[in-house]
């Protein structure tokens, strides 16, 4: 198995809720694509995923369906989820009969029938053989932890559908906590605040905008982002300008929820790992942990050091990768 890994016919996966990336060994990342597939109707087949199809979002045709196989972290249309790794798999071999070996970087709290779709999904998709590693593992990994040492290291991943908070040691998951509140309810929180307090009606691509541009959770000097939206009084378009105090007040909410997560984590560590926190901090990753302010925020509630890794976008896929490369983390692996 190990020299299997190690070889060219090997990739690793990190099948996100919202993007999709494949490591491939000595070459890097060489996929990074969202996790959408179009299903046109009239021809009963799918006909284009990535980047092509999220665009066709909200502007396609009734007969054309843009689809995402993934929901929180976990695969919630299994035909679906086949039809897209099947269509990664032949973009990254290049070859309708070679079937490689894939490790998938999945969330942690998956269960055992979710942790089968994914399996299931590779395998028909095209996969000869499929082992999944956990996502506190690769991201552990992908910032140079070394989590074979018997030493705390407590990671919280804050991604697009889930957030999850894992104590590591010794190459095992001491403990953990999960929230299905992440990245995208971030969205859905503004697209709600300005709905219930302004009166109009933004969209997804919106949303995500005014999060990345505009959100942070300390206000200071107001900034503005003049978007084009939908008025639910006069049911007209109209241009509107947001302002960084309103999606502050959106977003604040779901943060102390993570706040609150991280909380309840700290409070239940062992004795003999709050040494270990104390002195290293919290490794704060996923790509929804990039929100401007995050890692102050939730240090100054909890009065502990907060270290945001320096690629969390790719944090994950990097460490799945370095797992598949390096044979000492191979026991990290299981199906």
């Amino acid at each position: 198995m190990f020299s299997l890994f190690r070889s060219s016919h090997a990739f690793a996966i990190d099948l996100g809720t919202n993007n999709t990336l494949v490591y491939q060994p000595s070459k890097g990342i060489i996929l990074d694509e969202p996790t959408s597939i179009a299903f046109d109707s009239k021809r009963s087949s799918f006909i284009d995923y990535g980047a092509s199809s999220k665009r066709m979002s909200g502007k396609n045709p009734k007969h054309i369906e843009v689809m995402h196989p993934l929901s929180k972290g976990a695969i919630s249309n299994l035909t679906v989820a086949k039809a897209y790794i099947k269509e990664v798999i032949a973009r990254i071999t290049q070859s309708r009969f070679f079937k490689p070996t894939i490790v998938v970087s999945v969330p942690s709290d998956l269960n055992i029938m979710e942790r089968n779709a994914v399996v299931e999904a590779c395998k028909d998709g095209g996969a000869r053989e499929v082992m999944l590693i956990k996502d506190p593992f690769s991201a552990a990994l992908g910032s140079e932890q070394a989590i074979e040492r018997p030493q705390g290291v407590l990671v919280l991943d804050i991604g697009a559908g889930v957030s999850d908070i894992s104590l590591l040691s010794c190459n095992g998951i001491v403990m953990s906590k999960s929230l299905r509140i992440a990245g995208n309810d971030l969205d859905e929180a503004i697209i709600e605040y300005f709905k219930a307090h302004k009166r109009i009606l933004i969209s997804q691509s919106d949303a995500e905008r005014l999060k990345k541009e505009l959100g942070t959770l300390f206000e200071k000097e107001e900034k503005t982002l003049q978007i084009n939206v939908k008025n639910l009084i006069t049911r007209l378009p109209e241009s509107f300008v947001a302002s960084s105090k309103d999606v502050h007040q959106a977003i604040l909410p779901l943060a102390d929820k993570m706040v609150t997560l991280t909380h309840s984590m700290l409070s239940e560590l062992p004795p003999v790992f709050a040494q270990d926190i104390y002195d290293q901090g919290i490794l704060l990753t996923g790509g929804s942990s990039m929100l401007q302010g995050l890692d102050r925020y939730i240090s100054t509630k909890l009065e502990i050091e907060v270290n945001a890794v320096k690629n969390p976008l790719q944090n994950i896929i990097l460490g799945a990768g370095r797992a598949l490369e390096e044979t000492r983390y191979n026991p990290l692996f299981g199906a």
